[in-house]
């Protein structure tokens, strides 16, 4: 299995507990698939600690660094160099800076993913915003989803950019749009991560302006409530996991 781990964006506010954050969640997958990855990190500030720390690392492949300024959708769907690398990995691990790996089986998630042709998988994330992503201890198939740690081949990974503008940088209202946009998301319940950092550096103001607008331009809806009318958070509960 060739796995990328894909590191949206990292930067200034809080590096030193997004450092480690970083390098446990490296170090715990090297140990749950005991084999060599490689990671593509998106930085907003430029650290050259984080990067000699990663290619010391003798169990990363390939390390891809991108330096830009910027938010969220302004470094992941502009770095060509990195997206253009993608096809050649078979699962993508798209994930926050500020996203503790808990308790997951990277080969079982795979594995219930195929199973259930679930584009865009997601663990039970603590610290959530929204009780859809951390309760119950099954697999929910999802309208709303939110992104922190996700499981993708190449092209849910490119499908999932699609849903995305550079201009709607906080990503606000594509959570909620995965039915919308057709794309079976779920969340395996029995595998966790957690949002460790709450109200990370994020404008709200200016994240709420963008989201309205993007909606606006996107969609028939103009708001979150809007949208669960027609397309209920959870919409089915698997057992068989």
């Amino acid at each position: 299995m060739k796995l990328l781990y894909y590191l949206v964006a990292i930067g200034h506010n809080n590096l030193e507990k997004k450092t480690d954050i970083l390098l446990n969640n490296l170090n715990y997958i090297y140990k749950n698939i005991n084999e060599k990855f490689s990671i593509a990190i998106n930085f907003y500030d430029i650290s050259e600690d984080i990067k000699e720390k990663v290619r010391n690392l003798t169990f990363i492949e390939d390390a891809f660094f991108y330096e830009k300024k910027g938010v969220l959708t302004e470094l992941f769907l502009t770095n060509e160099d990195i997206n253009k690398k993608i096809p050649f990995y078979d699962y993508i691990l798209f994930i926050l800076d500020d996203v503790r790996i808990i308790n997951i089986d990277i080969k079982h998630i795979i594995e219930i993913k195929e199973k259930h042709n679930i584009e865009v998988i997601s663990p039970k994330i603590l610290n959530s915003t929204h009780k859809c992503m951390n309760s119950g201890n099954k697999l929910t198939l999802n309208n709303l989803l939110e992104v922190f740690m996700l499981f993708l081949t190449p092209k849910d990974f490119f499908k999932f950019c699609s849903m995305h503008t550079i201009k709607n940088k906080w990503m606000w209202a594509v959570d909620f749009l995965f039915g919308f946009y057709k794309i079976k998301a779920g969340v395996i319940n029995i595998y966790e991560a957690k949002h460790e950092i709450r109200g990370n550096a994020c404008n709200e103001d200016e994240a709420y302006y963008l989201y309205i607008e993007y909606l606006k331009k996107y969609t028939k809806y103009d708001s979150f409530k809007a949208i669960n009318v027609d397309y209920p958070v959870i919409y089915e509960t698997i057992d068989d996991i």
